[in-house]
């Protein structure tokens, strides 16, 4: 009893545990070998345990490198500190910023409602419809916000599909059994009404062990497409602008080949791709894919009338556009319209005709600070009437009061995920620091045999194992640890780093079978009441379809838009003259 007293306690301190004999078993790599590699290398396992293990906040452990960097002569505090607000953070910011504004204004609701009532009230096609709206919410929105969103829906769309199925069920066995009584003898009647009972009761069963599994299939798809929706555009997800800034911090020269246009062209298709593959998947595993019964010709059952019915209804509820959704609707489509014409890759954009883009002076964060600045700029509505609102002067005269902005500052603080931008800085920090300590080149050299390894395979391999690590850790903590690992690996294979870190970070949101493994995941767990392994069957093949179809990306169209077949003069890869040609 004691030792389990003593176990238990221990237990209940296992944080402060971590924090405190981490840092200190540890200590002999810098004290023994006392080089600038060791002590860059101390710093690092000590962050990748802090992040794992979650003993302090992600956010608090992403402030290490502030304090052992200059603590051991690698960098400056300054230096250190100015990682912690690149352009890469900025641009996040503002496009979380854009991102609280539709939220707070309830339009991607609206969004959503409305895309729902195009696609139809069909099992199959309403599931496509869920994974093609919250993929749709996730690029814009996070992913998080848009799976709360959407399973309210699910449960509610579930619920009168199931009762107006049920009823339709009801009628037919009514008429039937009317048929019935209206012909038979008296035995035959008692017999019929006995076996009815008992098909009655075999059918409810049936039916409600239906809609259990239809539920459950409903449920995940939505988590799942909030992930897949995550990878398309630069700002919906950490990894992806965690290994934006990696690119440009590791190799300055770059010519911003990663911008919101370049990362679109190739993510988009891929997710597109990865969304069909996972929608006939689900749809196998939870209704049966049947052709004829999803795009076939058919009457319109009263569940699905019902369906409609609903969504029309709760859509209605919405009311009118207001002038406020209006106004965020034309910012946000400004803002995706100057992100994609800024520097489009096949044509000159304004940043080049208006700006001088020979220095890069305006980049993707410029223009998602100034849409932010108009949210807090522009009205949330318009009346000049005086007798519209305010409080009564001394005259006893209603004062006229203007209308708060689009966006207020208080709105900000409670919804902004402050501590994603700790996050990301300490990734920036991180790389810096082994870049600067040369870490990063042992890296490359003892990586170098992998050069025997053929490309295909060792770009399956890498998506594979950080898909994996996913399963169990943040993917924003597997990204910021690996993509500087993965950077230095390129040089040492001779392959062009963006071949090497592009697929992998693709593959860290493809975290499909723990609810552990994204907030996604876990929400979809707890709301829809699933069990570790109704998340484990369909997941672990949604993870291999997402590992295929992301190598099929980087090697056909991929390939392509990168120049992935000649490594760039920028990519301080010597001794190197082409890369991996595409399948």
């Amino acid at each position: 009893m004691m030792a389990n007293s003593v176990v238990g306690r221990l237990w209940d301190y296992r944080n402060s545990l971590i924090a405190f004999l981490t840092p200190l078993l540890l200590l002999p790599l810098p004290i023994v070998v006392n080089t600038s590699e060791a002590k860059c290398g101390y710093a690092v396992l000590v962050m990748a345990v802090y992040w794992c293990t979650e003993c302090i906040p992600l956010a608090a452990t992403a402030l290490l490198p502030v304090i052992f960097f200059p603590m051991m002569g690698i960098m400056k505090s300054e230096q250190v500190c100015l990682q912690y607000l690149g352009d890469a953070n900025i641009m996040g910011a503002g496009g979380l910023m854009v991102a609280i504004a539709v939220e707070h204004w309830n339009l991607h609701k609206r969004l959503a409602l409305g895309m729902l009532m195009i696609v139809g009230a069909r099992p199959a096609l309403l599931m496509l419809g869920f994974m093609i709206v919250t993929a749709f919410m996730s690029m814009w929105v996070t992913n998080v916000a848009a799976t709360a969103m959407m399973l309210p829906i699910v449960r509610s769309m579930m619920e009168h599909l199931k009762e107006a199925e049920a009823q339709d069920h009801n009628l037919q066995r009514s008429r039937a059994r009317d048929t019935i009584h209206s012909t038979d003898s008296t035995v035959n009647k008692l017999n019929t009404s006995a076996e009815d009972l008992l098909n009655d009761e075999h059918m409810k069963q049936m039916h409600e062990e239906k809609y259990v599994k239809l539920s459950k299939g409903m449920s995940l798809c939505v988590c799942y497409a909030g992930s897949i929706g995550g990878t398309s555009t630069l700002t919906s997800s950490i990894p992806n602008l965690v290994l934006k800034g990696q690119i440009d911090k590791l190799f300055p020269q770059n010519g911003d080949v990663i911008n919101y246009t370049s990362w679109f062209l190739f993510s988009f298709p891929n997710m597109v791709l990865m969304l069909v593959t996972s929608w006939i998947w689900l749809q196998f595993m939870y209704l049966g894919f049947n052709v004829k019964n999803t795009f076939g010709c058919r009457k319109t059952s009263r569940s699905d009338r019902q369906v409609c019915r609903v969504m029309q209804s709760e859509y209605r509820k919405l009311g009118r556009m207001s002038f406020a959704e209006w106004n965020v609707l034309v910012l946000f489509l400004l803002l995706v319209l100057l992100w994609f014409t800024r520097e489009p890759g096949f044509s000159t954009g304004w940043g080049s005709l208006i700006f001088n883009q020979e220095r890069k002076f305006v980049t993707d964060a410029t223009v998602s600070i100034l849409i932010c600045l108009l949210f807090y700029i522009i009205p949330s509505e318009l009346e000049f009437s005086c007798c519209h609102s305010g409080s009564f002067n001394v005259n006893g005269r209603r004062k006229w009061k203007a209308p708060p902005s689009l966006l207020q500052w208080d709105v900000v603080q409670k919804k902004m995920p402050w501590n994603i931008m700790l996050l990301m800085g300490g990734s920036f920090a991180l790389a810096r620091g082994c870049e600067v300590s040369g870490l990063s080149l042992l890296f490359a050299q003892t990586l170098e045999p992998l050069k025997n390894i053929p490309p295909v395979a060792l770009c399956f391999f890498l998506c594979f194992i950080m898909a994996m690590l996913t399963e169990i850790c943040n993917n924003a903590v597997v990204s910021t640890v690996l993509l500087p690992v993965l950077a230095s690996m390129a040089g040492a294979v001779e392959l062009h780093p963006l071949y090497i870190m592009i697929p992998p970070t693709i593959a860290s949101s493809f975290a499909f079978m723990l609810p552990v493994a994204t907030a996604t995941n876990a929400i979809a767990f707890s709301y829809a009441n699933l069990k570790i392994m109704d998340m484990v069957k369909p997941g672990l093949m949604l993870n291999l379809l997402g590992i295929l179809c992301v190598n099929l990306a980087i090697h056909t169209w991929g390939t392509a838009i990168f120049q992935l077949n000649e490594i760039p003069s920028w990519a301080n890869v010597t001794n190197a003259t082409t890369a991996p040609t595409a399948f």
